[in-house]
């Protein structure tokens, strides 16, 4: 997997969805829910977040990325201007973390990440350190 080092707008977005993170986390519902903030940053520079919406019922959970994704789609945008993801999750102790952190794309995520842009840029944690791999790259073996 080719990975690249982060831009400072790469940071900015990560010190974004961070604050956004901290001020929506509930303590008090679903045991802390949401967990996890994703940010979209598009090919013109707009920024887009969601957070993971739990629920009793598992399956219809959501995470932040895809939360992130619908509301540049519905703003607008089209799958070729989706330039850069990120997400979050919050310092959970039973995480074994004490502060934020970028955590990668699940694998339903990945899949979704990919079909709306195979190129999309994904900062991902490798060995330690964030970096930026293509959404494509995060599927090695798709063959659709």
């Amino acid at each position: 997997m080719e990975t690249a080092p982060l831009s400072p707008e790469d940071e900015a977005l990560i010190e974004h969805i961070v604050q956004t993170n901290e001020r929506t986390f509930d303590a008090d519902f679903f045991e802390g829910a949401h967990i996890v903030t994703a940010g979209i940053r598009m090919t013109d520079g707009a920024l887009y977040e969601g957070v993971s919406l739990p629920a009793s019922v598992g399956r219809a959970s959501m995470c932040g990325e895809p939360v992130a994704l619908g509301s540049a789609i519905a703003d607008g945008y089209s799958h070729d201007d989706v330039d850069t993801c990120a997400a979050v999750a919050y310092p959970m102790p039973s995480h074994d973390a004490d502060e934020p952190r970028v955590i990668p794309p699940c694998g339903s995520c990945r899949e979704l990440l990919a079909d709306y842009n195979e190129q999309l840029r994904v900062i991902v944690p490798v060995d330690g350190e964030n970096k930026v791999v293509s959404a494509i790259d995060l599927l090695p073996t798709r063959t659709w």
